[in-house]
């Protein structure tokens, strides 16, 4: 009886990691790619603005060049709200704190199946919920993944990237 749940518990530990291995994937992909976006926001005005500068050194510059540059003024002062109001800063740190404790609850997961599994039920059982509780947190503290992300994930996995078979 002992033995079934041990192997019941080894199996819940091996599901763990894969469960965790496809979220630490999406949150880094989508860090990658909040990076970037962050990257755009602190860029994009700096460039905006020296285009409008430029526009507007020419003293002869016509009616429409000023209106452009005006343009152009105004949409570099807007990118920093912008950034601000969709929290860019925050979820690039977030992101990148949840991929980090996805990845160790991966990995301990998959240790505790190779190595706790070997020892009494009550105490294998133990350290899984330990582990339980980590990912609990782990869990309440992460945001919510975008399905293009996790589709992503699922694609880099299934090509064999997060392969151990070297």
């Amino acid at each position: 009886m002992t033995q079934s749940k041990v192997s019941v518990l080894l199996e819940e530990c091996r599901d763990q990691s894969q469960n965790c291995l496809y979220t630490s994937a999406s949150l880094f992909i989508w860090q990658k790619h909040a990076r970037l976006w962050r990257q755009f926001f602190v860029i994009a005005p700096i460039v905006i603005g020296a285009m409008a500068s430029v526009l507007l050194v020419f003293q002869e510059s016509s009616i429409a060049l000023k209106s452009i540059a005006s343009t152009l003024t105004v949409l570099a002062s807007v990118f920093p709200a912008m950034f601000v109001a969709l929290n860019l800063d925050m979820h690039v740190a977030a992101i990148a704190r949840s991929a980090t404790e996805f990845t160790n609850l991966r990995d301990r997961f998959r240790q505790a199946a190779k190595f706790n599994s070997e020892s009494e039920f009550d105490e294998f059982r133990e350290v899984f919920e330990v582990l339980m509780d980590r990912m609990d947190s782990a869990r309440e503290n992460s945001p919510a993944v975008p399905e293009w992300c996790f589709k992503l994930a699922q694609q880099k996995i299934n090509s064999g990237d997060y392969s151990h078979d070297l």
